[in-house]
């Protein structure tokens, strides 16, 4: 009887510790989602200031500009494929230093904002004219967006006559010489 009572006691105390590291990885899982939400509010608080505009007048944002320009130069390209994405979002994530997710997420903001844009060459201006206005890029940035955007051209192959025509306005307006 003892041994009945004894192996009882140790299943109780094995169900109550059981029970306990469940209640802390729910806890541990709550934290987490409340770390997330944290780290979005400045995103959040962007996008509700933006939210009162629409297309490219949201655009405020070098990192946001350029990102623009390479989807611009890879939709002159038909459909934007595969190589030609995965492209874009290697040199985000090279250049503008940032992770998987919020590269994609500024692929998939510059899709969002260019679904009602204006035909492509009025695009590449403003975007262009808005870089080389800013204060915060010099003149080596605009040539290193250059061969950004280069890149992205010759991603599927060699770039069409579309893409070559959008990378010589993006460098007319921008003053690179080839």
């Amino acid at each position: 009887m003892h041994i009945v009572g004894l192996i009882i006691g140790i299943i109780t105390a094995i169900a109550i510790w059981q029970w306990r590291i469940q209640r802390a990885a729910e806890a541990a899982r709550e934290l987490e989602g409340v770390v997330k939400t944290a780290a979005n509010l400045p995103r959040r608080f962007a996008f509700k200031r933006k939210s009162g505009r629409r297309g490219l007048s949201l655009v405020d944002d070098p990192r946001e500009a350029a990102a623009l320009l390479m989807v611009e130069i890879a939709r002159a390209g038909g459909d934007i494929s595969a190589q030609s994405r995965e492209t874009i979002e290697e040199i985000i994530r090279a250049e503008f230093q940032v992770g998987d997710e919020d590269a994609q997420a500024l692929i998939a903001y510059a899709q969002w904002v260019l679904r009602d844009a204006p035909v492509a060459d009025a695009v590449v201006r403003r975007m262009s004219k808005f870089l080389v206005e800013t204060d915060t890029i010099g003149p080596k940035e605009i040539v290193d967006l250059d061969g950004m955007l280069v890149a992205v051209s010759e991603a599927d192959g060699l770039p069409n006559a579309e893409q070559l025509g959008l990378l010589q306005t993006f460098r007319n307006v921008a003053g690179v010489q080839t």
